[in-house]
């Protein structure tokens, strides 16, 4: 895991960063079925990039299986960088040869949120565009275990990934200011001190390490802090609502700005530290949704 975790660590943050998605995947492996893993093990030795998928770890058989199942996680953000794929969101983007075992070579940027309009000042909003994640996490739940085979195993690693950024409050808003005109993109066009935006913050609030060692400590202290609930909600939209929600009460803090790259916001250092405490027990929660709809649709 370590050689694929190095190529992710050069990569831009886009959502959980690679450390927190590997924590979530960790966590719902360790809950999987017999059934649901043995599948999810063969669905990605399918998988067109399993050589990617695989490099560097293990060659314990079941240390790899569960190494794979992390990196898959992290897959549908490392293709943003991979010059076989192309952006579709861009109306001008030309799109890439066709690789055998791949549906389609698009990014598909926009899976990875949903962008609920939030207007604390009763800004005019937009509604969320199409596709989003609410779009396409039922979609490829459906399929997961009905669809010819080929589809599946494209769809694990989004369904590993959209579980996994649902979690991630600035993946589920879009915060309108009067005194802006625009949303703010989940936080991508708020500008923190020293440097970076706020969306950044949130993606690295589990940490940046990559590691298997701190990946497994963090999920471990994570469960033991933060027990799953005897009731696991499964529905993707309920999802979407709670991180909507804490996105209002536990990022959006800091009043009605969203700075500048000239005039960054100043956080205190009491807010960083509640985001760690968010993130903590946000991807606890994740990994214990993912192994659910694993388990529920691969019986």
């Amino acid at each position: 895991m370590r050689l694929f975790a190095a190529l992710l660590i050069a990569m831009p943050a886009f959502a959980w960063n690679a450390t927190g998605h590997r924590i979530i995947a960790y966590i719902a492996y360790q809950r999987l079925t017999p059934q649901a893993r043995a599948r999810v093990d063969q669905l990605l030795r399918e998988h067109p990039d399993y050589a990617l998928l695989a490099r560097g770890t293990p060659d314990d058989p079941a240390l790899r299986a569960r190494d794979v199942f992390l990196n898959a996680a992290v897959w549908p953000d490392t293709i943003k960088g991979d010059r076989r794929f192309w952006d579709d969101t861009h109306k001008d983007a030309q799109p890439t040869p066709l690789i055998p075992g791949f549906p389609d070579m698009k990014r598909h940027t926009d899976w990875h949120y949903f962008d609920t309009p939030y207007a604390p000042d009763h800004a005019r909003t937009q509604k969320a565009p199409r596709p989003n994640a609410l779009t396409e996490l039922p979609r490829l739940l459906r399929e997961i275990s009905t669809a010819p085979e080929a589809e599946e195993v494209y769809d694990l690693p989004w369904i590993e990934h959209i579980a996994g950024d649902l979690h991630q409050p600035l993946h589920c808003i879009d915060r309108f200011l009067k005194s802006d005109g625009k949303g703010d993109a989940g936080g991508n066009l708020v500008f923190i001190a020293p440097r970076g935006n706020l969306h950044a913050l949130w993606d690295d609030s589990a940490g940046n390490n990559s590691s298997d060692a701190y990946v497994i400590k963090y999920a471990d202290d994570a469960v033991a802090a933060y027990p799953a609930p005897a009731r696991i909600e499964k529905n993707p939209k309920k999802w979407v609502a709670e991180s909507a929600r804490l996105a209002e009460t536990q990022v959006y803090t800091f009043g009605l700005d969203n700075g500048t790259r000239e005039h960054p916001i100043q956080l205190p250092e009491s807010y960083r530290e509640n985001a760690h405490r968010v993130a903590r027990v946000e991807v606890a929660v994740a990994g214990y949704r993912l192994a659910a709809i694993l388990n529920d649709r691969l019986k």
